[in-house]
């Protein structure tokens, strides 16, 4: 792979993706204080919050990651990188206008929708040109289209419901909602964490390459599972949710098993704070996976707590941390510091990232996640909230950490 920095947008283009990926977590982090323990999972107040961590930190943090990273990958510039001065300020708006929806009127989340829409769209769409003029055409480049498409399925499902819960369509929304998660969590999210970690693992964890025919195999399978439950509503039945919760899983159980090779392969050991944030993010997988799978059959609604909280705060949170501790140092020593090698001395890759606050911030989130994680399994809500404060100093800490890198070398 040609790795070169001539293919990314310049950071300073990327800048309010970074920053505002680190403070939707510092605050959505933060804003779990203000939830009862024992709010119901359908309850808007609970799906507000989960919409500002999905859309304000995930997405932002998908958005900056794969317009830095998915050029590079693939070997092509984008088709017109210009469009990432937008993305934002719509995705940003909508977000805004979809909690004022959950929380004071839930005409507001057709606004809302409309915005977080055109945001994606115009994402997606350039990324698919983009695409299109690919040096490098795998299965890895196959997900990102794909996902894409979920993507775009995903949020439109999300704008139906918010016409049907307005009543502007005669439709029970709750018959879309696994629709609308499956597309936008699984189709888009866990394909894009799982094409690019088979690039990202052994380029930063120092383990073999896996063939992109290894990972077709789970990638075809992740698109059926995910297509079938894109069309489940069409026919009203649950038997095709099923079928696609199982396909779903083996295909997962293909992903884990390329993990399970990358792992072994490894060439050396190097615990850095990119590897120990992807120990904590897919044991949290892991036992997620687990916990959802074993709620499929027992019906126990602490389990699925419990596996959608590991999901969201341990899988998802952790991967991306990680990963900007890496990707952020990348970029910023190559697009700023590789040109003037020859002309004076420039800071190791190691150095850009303030090392002890690093692993406090660490610290405080992996000890956070695991107290607040018991706390669900056996209902106690102070311990939860113990655990939420312990996680709330860690996203403090990661916005004042990408804050300080973006200062300090990005001007």
């Amino acid at each position: 792979m040609n790795i070169s920095p001539n293919f990314s947008p310049p950071l300073k283009l990327m800048q309010p993706y970074f920053l505002l990926s680190g403070f939707f977590y510092m605050l959505s982090m933060i804003w779990i204080f203000f939830l009862d323990f024992n709010l119901d999972l359908k309850d808007f107040i609970l799906i507000g919050w989960v919409h500002l961590f999905m859309l304000g930190f995930i997405m932002m943090a998908i958005f900056a990651s794969m317009a830095q990273l998915g050029v590079i990958v693939v070997e092509t510039n984008h088709y017109y990188v210009d469009i990432f001065k937008y993305v934002w300020v719509f995705l940003t708006s909508g977000l805004m206008l979809m909690l004022i929806g959950f929380y004071m009127d839930t005409s507001y989340l057709i606004y809302g929708g409309v915005l977080v829409l055109i945001a994606m769209c115009i994402y997606a769409i350039e990324f698919l040109l983009t695409l299109k003029t690919a040096r490098r055409k795998t299965s890895i480049t196959n997900a990102m289209k794909m996902s894409n498409f979920f993507l775009l399925l995903g949020i439109l499902t999300g704008l139906v419901m918010a016409f049907s819960f307005n009543g502007y369509i005669e439709i029970n929304p709750h018959t879309l909602l696994n629709t609308h998660t499956f597309g936008l969590v699984v189709g888009f999210v866990i394909m894009l964490i799982m094409g690019i970690s088979i690039i990202l693992i052994p380029m930063f964890g120092f383990s073999k390459r896996l063939s992109d025919n290894e990972f077709k195999n789970s990638f075809i399978t992740l698109s059926i599972g995910v297509s079938i439950m894109m069309i489940s509503p069409i026919f009203l039945t649950n038997m095709l949710q099923n079928i696609a919760y199982i396909i779903t899983i083996c295909a997962i159980l293909l992903y884990f098993y390329q993990l399970y090779k990358m792992h072994k392969s490894r060439k050396k050991v190097v615990h850095d704070i990119w590897a120990i944030s992807m120990y904590v993010s897919f044991t949290s997988f892991i036992i997620s996976f687990l916990s959802l799978f074993s709620y499929l059959f027992l019906d126990n609604e602490i389990m699925l707590r419990f596996g959608l909280w590991l999901m969201l705060i341990g899988f998802f949170s952790f991967i991306i941390i990680g990963n900007f501790y890496k990707v952020i140092p990348f970029l910023i020593w190559f697009q700023i510091y590789s040109p003037l090698i020859e002309e004076q001395a420039v800071p190791m890759l190691h150095e850009l990232l303030p090392k002890r606050i690093v692993f406090l911030q660490w610290f405080y989130s992996t000890a956070g996640l695991l107290l607040s994680s018991i706390a669900i399994l056996i209902q106690n809500t102070q311990l939860f909230y113990g655990g939420i404060t312990m996680l709330s100093v860690g996203s403090v800490l990661f916005f004042l950490i990408i804050l300080k890198i973006i200062k300090t070398h990005i001007k």
